[in-house]
């Protein structure tokens, strides 16, 4: 858990060319438990800047997210508290998890040092998307660089929405590799906007 919240800080940290006042973090928009591990990072974020948002990202980290045993491996939730940019797609949210993804897992920069016979490269992050009533639910196939070194397969939920008080659009993406009828899922539900709008 440390060495994966310590990678994505330096990541945002070496981008060059921002200020320092790009660099402060913003206060969190979401609660959680307290056993739950946060991050914030802003936009552009350091190792997905085509990402085209303009905000932060607030992370919310299961217990045993970075441990493989438990049934909360790989959970967590966050919230994209961004400036309106357009209700989201599935080809959008595609666009951006596979950005995402492939720059946390570092699958471009591996595959540019391999040689050109392409021994050893890794697939790129694939992900789908399918509109519900409720939002979306995707699935994704990516390599885990922190915790398995393997690839393991993620099921996603995101919800959106529009905050008049803030003028501010709430992108929330729950993350899990366990189906969506497992008990993890149930864990979510205390992850919460701080103030929640109507």
């Amino acid at each position: 858990m440390i060495k994966f919240i310590s990678t994505i800080s330096l990541l945002v940290t070496a981008t060059i060319g921002q200020s320092q006042d790009e660099h402060r973090k913003p206060e969190t928009v979401l609660t959680s438990p307290e056993e739950w591990k946060a991050e914030i990072i802003p936009f552009p974020l350091g190792f997905a800047r085509s990402i085209d948002l303009v905000g932060f990202e607030d992370i919310r980290f299961a217990p045993g997210w970075s441990d493989s045993t438990q049934q909360d491996f790989w959970a967590y939730s966050f919230v994209w508290y961004v400036d309106s940019s357009g209700a989201m797609t599935e080809d959008r949210l595609t666009d951006y998890f596979n950005a995402y993804y492939n720059g946390l897992m570092d699958i471009d920069h591996h595959n540019k040092m391999v040689d050109t016979a392409k021994v050893n490269q890794m697939p790129e992050t694939m992900s789908l998307f399918v509109k519900t009533e409720e939002g979306f639910t995707g699935k994704m196939h990516t390599y885990d660089r922190f915790f398995t070194k393997d690839y393991l397969t993620l099921n996603i939920k995101v919800t959106e929405q529009y905050c008049s008080q803030t003028k501010k659009q709430i992108v929330r993406c729950d993350i899990s590799p366990g189906r969506f009828s497992d008990p993890v899922w149930k864990i979510f539900k205390d992850v919460k906007l701080l103030e929640p709008c109507e």
